[in-house]
């Protein structure tokens, strides 16, 4: 039987989840979009709040126009990369739960 997920816990899943896919590959909004299916608002308030857990994210400028570039994870803190990695499914699910 599933037990219900918190809020917190399923906010904690989703910026580990945005942060596993900001480090696999370059992403800006519209792909993080397109990757998760949140809305964009709900992404700009994760990418904002992976400090909070101490994960480093910045933006990375790309081209002479505003908004031209991608995020890069420059520090994982205390979080394992890899164990993020190998739990993407079940943090998925987490943040899919209800």
């Amino acid at each position: 039987m599933n037990q219900p997920v918190s809020k917190q816990r399923r906010a904690y899943c989703r910026k580990l989840c945005v942060a596993h896919l900001i480090a696999r590959e370059p992403h800006d909004l519209r792909a993080l979009e397109a990757a998760t299916g949140m809305p964009r608002r709900t992404l700009q308030d994760c990418i904002a709040d992976l400090a909070d857990i101490g994960i480093a994210c910045e933006f990375v400028q790309q081209g002479p126009k505003h908004r031209h570039g991608h995020y890069a994870i420059r520090d994982w803190g205390d979080h394992d990369p890899r164990w993020v990695a190998a739990h993407f499914d079940d943090l998925l699910a987490a943040v899919g739960a209800q």
